[in-house]
């Protein structure tokens, strides 16, 4: 099968509106899962190997870091043709979080879309970057939340490589695809449109076979 990339990335659904870059979606694509193309949607499930990296720069340019050891999620793919976004996730668990102020807690809110922005095609490599939209998590200390408080929006781009079946997302270099808004307390180190680096590598299976775009 020829493979094509697809951009990834995550465009963002904010509880207050938050400006963030447009990620155009690519053309639509033929989605197989265990090797059929038939239209369906596929259970899926997707579980972190090694720890979850997530950090902020906050107006005095200081680079606070707020790390998870897991993260799982679920949702749904999409096969047939003509497919675009090609997966949901409707929900995630996050584990041992930590945030200004102590142990956090980590809320999706909404169902977020895996959607493609790319065309461009290599022939033999089977790395597949694509989005994941209408993205909004709140975070807050689990003890008493008016600690530290705050909702995350954006786009964190990665890749989606089809031999291993992992999703690698690795948002760098705090471009503002990833904005914190909200925030309360944190005891001074994080405020509002601050951008956020992003970094995790998730295992996505289906029951239902290996998932490829082409």
């Amino acid at each position: 099968m020829k493979i094509r990339h697809i951009a990834a990335g995550v465009a963002a659904a904010a509880v207050i509106t938050v400006s963030s870059p447009a990620f155009a979606a690519g053309p639509p694509y033929t989605v197989s899962v265990g090797g059929s193309s038939a239209a369906g949607t596929h259970a899926i499930t997707a579980a972190s190997a090694g720890n979850v990296q997530f950090s902020a720069r906050n107006n005095a340019g200081t680079v606070v870091n707020m790390n998870c050891t897991s993260v799982r999620g679920a949702g749904a793919a999409t096969s047939g043709t003509g497919v675009n976004p090609v997966a949901t996730i409707t929900s995630t668990t996050w584990t041992g979080c930590s945030i200004p102020g102590g142990a956090a807690t980590v809320t999706q809110s909404g169902t977020w879309n895996v959607t493609g922005t790319g065309t461009n095609a290599t022939t033999g490599n089977e790395t597949i970057a694509g989005n994941i939209g209408n993205v909004t998590a709140g975070v807050q200390t689990t003890a008493n939340p008016n600690v530290c408080r705050f909702t995350v929006t954006g786009a964190p781009r990665g890749s989606f490589n089809e031999a291993t079946q992992q999703l690698v997302v690795t948002e760098t270099g705090y471009t503002g695809n990833l904005v914190l808004s909200n925030v309360v307390g944190c005891l001074g180190q994080l405020q509002n449109g601050n951008p956020a680096n992003f970094a995790t590598t998730l295992a996505v299976t289906s029951p239902d076979g290996a998932i490829n775009l082409s």
